[in-house]
């Protein structure tokens, strides 16, 4: 008996069910991703309650060290699975091969970690944030696996147990040890029973008997070589975000990076708006495009640009007139003194949610190569300004550097997705 998922077999599993609405599916991917979302900036707010803001850098440096090792590794394989929309590989392939280099960002983090200037405790929550990187990985190519099948209300309800989880175990630890090592261990314990108890389930249920193991050397090399260059374009978006927050501890030091991190956390709502709406429609775009309908296909993308112009409408007045009190009532009072970078953090969450919809176009039509040199542009700018203007402007600086580059990122990409569109027939 054939237990692999053959091409055919995904195509007429497409086919034959209902698929749903993108309305619907954003609500499933916006709702888990708000109230997952929710759960991790509460984790940032207890660190800063209940510990300080030299704790939240900390975990935050944990975050920045293993986040773009692990956007490397992970090879954007979700992305890539969810846009197959020939079902070119298995579902064994991907999982295979991010269980692979998963093993290899865990191995790269500790050599990483090796030589980082800090003390023990420190390096021991680096190596734990990056087993729960780990974790994630494997729960997000099963992500891939239920997107390609729009399945989105079963990734939300993923995101939900791991969030609820992870927030209870979270908090709970560092509550009782007041320990930081403690709570990250408990993250980790919270996300594996969710990928041992749900994903895996849910995977199973889709595949019907197909494996999750396959190793063939020569479907391996070859998704390997197609996925690399979006591997490549996550792990430089992931610098990018992290660049700030080097040069921030290197300059002002830890307590000033927790600040800046804090900040971050509240524009969360942004990126999942972006997330869940770019998540909703990539499939879809994969398969229009695939198809030849460039017309459904540039309907959908310019519909979600045109969400875009609400972020800076919206989110400046109320950083304008709510930012102190905001910022004082989530965090501490002292917090609220940085109006001004939340002003400056609006305004660059606009323009990567415009990069970001021209970044799930251009990934739809898998177009992985030519966004490489647009993110390494990104990162030259946003590495060149952090060190001009964070030690004269701190974290206004730091901001400011984050804007600028976003511009370099949201243009190339708007040009990139032109040409690949007009290659296939036409903006």
């Amino acid at each position: 008996m054939n237990t692999v998922l053959t091409h055919r077999d995904a195509n007429v599993l497409l086919q034959d069910r209902a698929v749903p609405s993108l309305r619907a599916n954003f609500r499933w991917t916006f709702a888990g991703q708000l109230l997952y979302s929710l759960c991790q900036w509460a984790m940032i707010s207890i660190l800063a309650k209940a510990g300080s803001s030299a704790v939240v850098g900390e975990f935050a440096l944990g975050l920045a060290i293993s986040a773009p090792v692990f956007m490397l590794t992970n090879l954007s394989l979700r992305a890539v699975q969810a846009t197959d929309a020939r079902s070119s590989f298995e579902f064994a392939d991907y999982f295979s091969l991010r269980v692979l280099t998963s093993f290899i960002g865990l191995f790269a983090v500790a050599l990483i970690t090796l030589g980082l200037h800090a003390d023990r405790s420190t390096k021991f929550v680096v190596l734990l944030v990056a087993v729960s990187k780990a974790v994630e990985s494997l729960s997000n190519v099963i992500a891939g696996l239920l997107q390609k099948f729009e399945r989105l209300d079963q990734v939300a309800i993923s995101l939900i147990f791991r969030g609820g989880l992870s927030l209870a175990a979270f908090g709970g630890a560092f509550h009782h040890w007041r320990s930081l090592i403690a709570a990250v261990a408990a993250l980790v314990i919270a996300w594996s029973l969710t990928f041992a108890i749900y994903d895996i389930a849910r995977a199973l249920a889709v595949l019907k008997g197909a494996g999750f193991f396959r190793f063939r050397r020569a479907s391996l090399q070859k998704l390997l070589t197609l996925s690399a260059p979006l591997g490549v374009v996550m792990a430089l978006s992931s610098l990018n975000i992290n660049i700030p927050r080097y040069v921030l501890v290197k300059y002002l030091g830890e307590a000033d990076l927790g600040v800046f991190a804090s900040l971050s956390y509240l524009l969360i709502a942004v990126t999942l708006i972006v997330n869940a709406l770019g998540q909703s429609a990539s499939a879809r775009l994969s398969r229009l495009f695939a198809a030849g309908d460039l017309e459904g296909f540039r309907g959908i993308l310019k519909k979600l640009l045109l969400l875009a112009a609400f972020i800076p409408a919206l989110g400046i007045p109320i950083a304008l007139l709510f930012g102190r009190p905001l910022l004082s009532l989530l965090y501490r009072p002292e917090y609220g003194n940085h109006v001004g970078v939340l002003v400056i953090m609006v305004i660059t969450a606009a323009l990567t949610a415009i990069g970001s919809f021209m970044g799930y176009g251009m990934t739809a039509v898998h177009a992985f190569r030519a966004q490489v040199p647009v993110m390494a542009a990104t990162l030259t700018s946003t590495i060149v300004l952090c060190f001009m203007l964070i030690p004269r402007m701190g974290l206004i600086g730091a901001a400011l550097a984050l804007l600028a580059s976003e511009v370099v990122y949201a243009g190339g990409l708007a040009f990139g997705l032109y040409r690949a569109l007009n290659a296939a027939g036409g903006w």
